[in-house]
């Protein structure tokens, strides 16, 4: 079809618009946005798991090349003149391109189709069954605004690229517009779309699991092993144990305000670096043979402080813990690896790395008899006193982090026996390969 135009007698025509560039730009818009996403949580993926990282980087990378071969494709005809006769693919004729273009176009598209196809079930079966590799095969990830629309971009190129490969003649359908501007709106209403809907779920609001909270949320979880969520450590712990001559027994430090989405980031990395950091210590032995010879013991557990002078050990250092918490209750059984404490220099705040989450606390110092005591837990440190001249005193501050199921959570300040037994049992309860050996 065409429209005749007289112009000082000349009859002109014009050919209308189609509907390739309609088409091509939905798809390469939707493809762009799904990688825009893949690559705002790849970073929380890789350090998730190393695997995952791998596969939402090749994905983003894939995701965001596909479009911009698919808009060349109609373009890179020069090739033809140098191949040999090519044959359009079966309904490709009136596709309005070349053979040669015609065929790339649909391995293309099916190669988008069928790379998309795998990412949404693997996206469905995260939410539905649990994935069958990771560090957590148990769980199902929680739905979130942002992974619903990266599943939803993915679904409708899948469907405007299957219904192109039904009938490549959509690609030259005519479309006939009144103006440019009703033409230039209808090319871009599909990116403005897909750029309005990425942006508004990039947000911490609408993000969901595949956010900074939720991520951070699943990274805890699953390097802690415990069934406690990182938010739970806000609550429980010894809480108010009294006081001694109008000072309380246990202090605690830091904002208690609820942590940022970037804290909760923080507190997850501390405490997966924790966990990687201990494994190494789950034989006491190893312990006592680094220099983690310093034993104060309570409520049947045994904390093994670093006795030598690399001042490495002081400070929140994963690397180098402070100090190493044991059970040492569980009849028959060595000692079992709870956590780590760490513990400042005289006089320096801990870091709130995790808002308030990671509040830092300090115990009480009495002289009782010429030795120090730690008020309320009646543990012996060694040096002496002189009772007629001691000022109570507060400890450094100390901060727990719990590589195993603990009562409050894990960065729970909770010392009770209670609290020491039900961390054993459930570390015994644990199958994690190469953990808690006896």
């Amino acid at each position: 079809m065409s429209t005749p135009v007289l112009a000082d007698g000349t009859e002109v025509r014009i050919s209308p618009a189609t509907a390739r560039p309609l088409l091509l730009g939905a798809m390469a818009a939707l493809s762009a946005g799904a990688a825009a996403i893949h690559f705002a949580v790849m970073f929380e993926h890789f350090s998730e798991y190393s695997l995952y990282g791998v596969f939402f980087l090749v994905l983003a990378w894939a995701q965001l090349v596909w479009p911009i071969v698919l808009i060349a494709l109609p373009f890179l005809t020069w090739t033809q003149a140098r191949a040999r006769p090519a044959r359009f693919p079966a309904g490709w004729s009136r596709s309005g391109l070349t053979p040669l273009a015609a065929r790339r176009m649909a391995v293309w598209l099916w190669l988008g189709i069928v790379g998309n196809v795998g990412v949404v079930v693997v996206y469905f079966s995260s939410r539905s069954i649990g994935l069958p590799i990771g560090p957590d095969t148990t769980s199902v990830e929680a739905w979130g605004g942002l992974d619903l629309v990266c599943a939803i971009e993915e679904i409708l190129l899948v469907i405007i690229a299957a219904a192109v490969l039904a009938r490549p003649g959509l690609l030259d359908r005519p479309i006939g517009f009144r103006s440019q501007t009703r033409s230039l709106a209808s090319l871009l209403a599909v990116p403005v779309v897909v750029i309005a809907a990425t942006t508004a779920v990039m947000t911490p609001a609408w993000a969901g699991s595949e956010g900074p909270a939720g991520m951070a949320s699943t990274m805890a979880s699953a390097s802690s092993s415990s069934t406690a969520s990182a938010a739970d450590s806000l609550q429980g712990g010894m809480g108010d144990m009294g006081s001694i001559n109008g000072l309380p027994i246990m202090q605690m430090y830091g904002s208690t305000n609820a942590p940022t989405a970037a804290q909760v980031v923080a507190a997850a990395n501390l405490i997966k670096e924790t966990d990687a950091s201990l494994v190494r210590y789950e034989n006491v032995n190893n312990a006592l043979a680094a220099g983690f010879t310093y034993r104060l013991a309570t409520n049947g557990e045994e904390h093994l402080l670093y006795d030598g002078n690399n001042p490495a050990y002081q400070g929140l250092n994963p690397q180098d813990p402070s100090s190493l918490v044991y059970a040492t209750n569980v009849k028959g059984h060595a000692p079992i690896l709870l956590g780590a404490m760490y513990l400042m220099p005289d006089g320096v705040n801990g870091p709130q790395v995790g808002g308030g989450l990671t509040r830092w606390h300090s115990h009480l110092q009495i002289c009782e008899g010429g030795r120090l005591v730690i008020a309320g837990f009646n543990v012996v440190e060694r040096g002496q006193c002189d009772p007629s001249t001691w000022t109570d005193r507060y400890t450094t501050q100390m901060l727990h982090v719990w590589v195993v199921p603990y009562s409050g959570g894990v960065f729970s300040d909770d010392l009770s026996t209670a609290a020491t037994t039900a961390a054993a049992q459930a570390a015994l309860a644990e199958t994690k390969p190469g953990h808690l050996a006896p």
